[in-house]
């Protein structure tokens, strides 16, 4: 619609401006008005958003920017989000606060490149003096349909796409940002043996590190005893960490002998620690028996503590008799307990291991992290054995630090029989670190009945100490009972 002004004498300039705007505020409030009447949900997101349209129609600004602020907190997810950006940036540009504004203008335009107020977003953005910002976001709609361009034209004409790519290449990147990396990865994906050579020169030599490592991920793609050894040649020229932990990957999804027998190597013997964890790492992913030998006997050859660890956590991936049977031994006989206790922990997190198995262990073991490491796999294992077990060693005659080990697994699970049979264990108890143990499960408990103990220890407990810790926690709880049982405890 176009509106005429026509000027009189008696009319100012200042009129004229306040017409226009007025006009431009009427045709906004309408939008708003519009989208408020087709979404007729009835729901606490919506009715933000319609409080927010009455500060809007009110034109007060300030709880308008409040109100779809609160609603882009509350609902990051809501199908209307970028609705609520547009008003918020709109209420916020009317109080004059122009970075507050395009940020949220300039979050939506990113976030919803499709949204139907994104173009509104642009303008309003413009009449902020943020020009810039909307060209960045057309610039990125461009690149966006050169990469899909370019993706059909790989599938219609390979050869001219080709050459399209080695175009790009040597144009400047800043042209169109990620162009050159989807384009890169095209090539290597479609381009056959012709790509070989282009990719292995951006593998080599190409500045920006993100386009060498798609170039040499694409390498690996290829599956060729040539270009593996290209691969490696590279390896052993280039110090670079991403590289080299790139084209170790490359190399073993290369599914060659030379590329397999390499990443071997690497793990047995390279003098850079990070690519032989990358190497042990990927080694383990392979599942077949040779690799599987070649782990254990990496273990049993090398004392670095940083390659253990990681050929440990190789083994556990395996789901394999021998893999198992080489942590086990490691659990129950390996030469520090750093490792031991490490080897206990990785067949528990998969549950591989058996509960007679750990009871065996605890009863023959004498290091008191080790036990502790066992307690936890106890706490882990669904074998009600394994809880019986713990209550055993809470009640029990084992070291102190032990003992209360074991009642913070049991408070862990904070179930209501686990917390009833502590209560019990707690009636029974004489030493004051294992009843204190018991108190923090109890405090930590959000039962009732770990509640309803606290309020028996801080009302009778013969321990002042005691009753100054149930007193404790139950502050801390902030239940209203416990509060209740508080202000009744001053009378």
């Amino acid at each position: 619609m176009t509106y005429i002004v026509r000027f009189r004498p008696h009319i100012s300039f200042l009129f004229v401006l306040l017409l226009l705007s007025s006009v431009a505020y009427g045709q906004d409030v309408a939008k708003l008005e519009r989208f408020m009447q087709a979404s007729r949900v009835n729901t606490a997101s919506m009715q933000i958003l319609r409080e927010g349209r009455d500060m809007i129609e009110a034109q007060n600004w300030q709880r308008a920017a409040d109100k779809f602020n609160e609603f882009i907190k509350g609902y990051p997810k809501d199908k209307d989000l970028d609705a609520a950006l547009y008003w918020h940036g709109y209420a916020l540009q009317k109080q004059g606060k122009t970075e507050e504004a395009a940020a949220s203008l300039v979050r939506l335009i990113n976030r919803f490149p499709s949204s139907s107020w994104r173009q509104d977003a642009q303008a309003l953005l413009v009449t902020l003096g943020r020009k810039a910002d909307v060209d960045q976001a057309l610039q990125r709609d461009n690149c966006e349909i050169k990469i899909l361009a370019l993706q059909s034209l790989f599938q219609a004409d390979e050869e001219r796409a080709v050459g399209i790519v080695t175009e790009a290449l040597r144009a400047n990147p800043t042209t169109c940002q990620g162009f050159q990396s989807a384009a890169v990865s095209m090539l290597g994906a479609h381009g056959g043996a012709r790509a070989v050579p282009i990719l292995l020169d951006v593998a080599r030599t190409n500045p920006d590190m993100k386009l060498r490592l798609t170039a040499i991920k694409r390498l690996g793609d290829q599956h060729s005893e040539q270009v593996t050894d290209e691969l490696i040649k590279i390896y052993d020229a280039d110090r670079t960490k991403e590289v080299r932990a790139q084209i170790v990957r490359a190399l073993i999804e290369s599914r060659t002998p030379r590329g397999t027998a390499k990443v071997m190597e690497i793990a047995r013997s390279s003098d850079d620690v990070q690519s032989r964890q990358a190497a042990i790492r990927y080694i383990g992913e392979l599942k077949d028996a040779a690799s599987l030998d070649e782990l254990i006997r990496i273990y049993d050859t090398d004392k670095t503590k940083e390659i253990r660890m990681q050929v440990l956590r190789a083994l556990a991936q395996r789901d394999d008799t021998k893999a198992r049977t080489k942590i086990w031994d490691i659990a129950r006989t390996g030469d520090t307990p750093e490792m031991r206790i490490a080897a206990i922990r990785v067949l528990s997190d998969h549950g591989r291991l058996p509960m007679d198995q750990l009871l065996q262990l605890y009863s023959g073991e004498s290091n008191l992290q080790i036990k502790q490491s066992l307690l936890r796999a106890f706490a882990d294992n669904n074998d009600p054995r394994a809880r019986e077990q713990l209550f055993k060693i809470a009640g029990g005659s084992d070291p102190l630090e032990l003992r209360g080990f074991a009642i913070r697994q049991l408070g862990d699970k904070d179930d209501e029989p686990t917390v009833t049979q502590l209560v019990a264990l707690y009636d029974a108890e004489q030493n004051q670190q294992v009843k204190s143990a018991l108190i923090r499960a109890f405090g930590d408990s959000k039962h009732k009945v770990a509640l309803r103990k606290l309020m028996t220890i801080a009302r009778n407990d013969p321990s002042v100490e005691m009753r100054k810790v149930a007193v404790r926690y139950l502050g801390e709880s902030k239940d209203p009972d416990a509060l209740k049982f508080l202000e009744e405890l001053l009378k």
